[in-house]
């Protein structure tokens, strides 16, 4: 099979093969359940689970138990924003527009039983300021939940100005770090109280994720079980996962280490598309703090459909993978104030520390070749 060539690392990555060798073991010879603390195959399943909770810990520079380990970041952010509420008064909340659909459902629903939530909406960089943060707290805010990367345009948050400011009012600060792990160096210093992250977007597998829950924050589990991860989090531990999720937090320093080659990329891809079609291509992030594997371009004067029915031959995504409703418009576009046809006609190309030279090559002169036919 002819497989298209990847520049959808946003969505998801491969498992490295490296994780993938040290995974293998506890799919068939060290299967033994964690909860067996009663024999030789049940301890070394803790074991496996212990060092893997303490290589995520030495990356955060925070304690082993701070990390409780979820099915992946749409559990996380249920656990962390229902499980902080859980048996508190029905307090004010604020978000933002621009979020993960995993976080603006969840709010929605508290909405429905209750809540005041205040939406954040970016500015014309794609940012959501630390001044509309302070403008929208209220006497009753109990918690904000604000992403450190948006998964489609890229654009960093100062999230460390909002977990300050959540600290001068006593609020808990919560942010879904899904793509800002791996993509960017975090300030260990000032982490959110509560943070979410999934495995698949650093090449370990789907399935498995995390939430880092700071020292002074207690939350209440939302379903009910045989108690694992300190009661918070119940259900049998997937060993083989969790191994594969802290031995590619090792890796994350080396992933780093090609912030450069990623930048020069995109300022390539940027570059060559302007040249071109200057006055049918739209940045979407105009942000000067922006990460480099993310660019969002969309396109005026084509439709959608011919759009992507063109591009056979490299994967890409107008957005966020977790939208099942793919012909309507990224929410996180309309925000920015594109109107549909213009929202739905966008390329979202997310690169790697995989991606290399030639693949660049190839993406510029395909894309080059399809929109020069569409748009003549």
């Amino acid at each position: 099979m002819n497989l298209p060539l990847y520049f959808d690392y946003a969505s998801t990555t491969p498992v490295r093969s490296e994780v993938l060798d040290k995974m293998l073991p506890y799919f068939s010879t060290l299967y033994g359940n964690a909860g067996s603390n009663l024999h030789h195959y049940g301890w070394l399943a803790q074991e496996a689970i212990d060092l893997s909770r303490n290589q995520i810990a030495d990356y955060f520079n925070v304690k082993p138990s701070s990390i409780i380990y979820t099915s992946g970041a749409t559990e996380s952010n249920n656990l962390a924003i229902k499980g902080y509420l859980k048996g508190k008064s029905k307090g004010h909340l604020i978000t933002s527009t621009i979020e993960h659909k995993a976080v603006l459902e969840i709010f929605g629903q508290l909405e429905n039983e209750g809540y005041a939530v205040t939406y954040l909406s970016p500015d014309e960089e794609g940012q959501i300021t630390k001044d509309n943060l302070k403008s929208a707290i209220q006497i009753d805010t109990v918690l904000v939940s604000l992403m450190m990367v948006n998964n489609e345009i890229g654009t960093i948050s100062d999230y460390v100005a909002f977990k300050n400011i959540c600290d001068s009012h006593a609020i808990c600060f919560h942010s879904d770090a899904t793509q800002a792990i791996g993509k960017i160096q975090l300030d260990f210093t000032c982490l959110p109280h509560l943070m979410s992250f999934s495995g698949h977007k650093i090449y370990a597998p789907k399935g498995i994720g995390g939430l880092l829950v700071n020292n002074n924050i207690n939350i209440s589990p939302i379903f009910d079980g045989g108690g694992q991860e300190r009661g918070i989090r119940s259900g049998t531990l997937p060993v083989p996962l969790i191994v594969g999720l802290g031995y590619a937090f090792t890796f994350i320093p080396e992933i780093l280490s090609f912030e450069d080659s990623l930048l020069r990329f995109s300022h390539r891809i940027k570059e060559a598309l302007l040249n071109s079609f200057k006055n049918n291509i739209l940045i979407n992030a105009k942000s000067p703090s922006n990460i480099s594997s993310i660019l969002s371009i969309s396109v005026h004067g084509v439709h959608w459909e011919d759009l992507f029915n063109s591009l056979t031959t490299i994967a890409i995504s107008n957005g966020s993978a977790c939208n099942v409703k793919a012909t309507n418009p990224s929410h996180v576009l309309t925000a920015l104030g594109h109107p549909r046809d213009l929202a739905l006609s966008t390329l979202r190309i997310s690169l790697s520390y995989l991606t290399t030279e030639k693949d660049i090559d190839f993406l510029i002169h395909y894309l080059q070749e399809k929109l020069d036919k569409l748009l003549a």
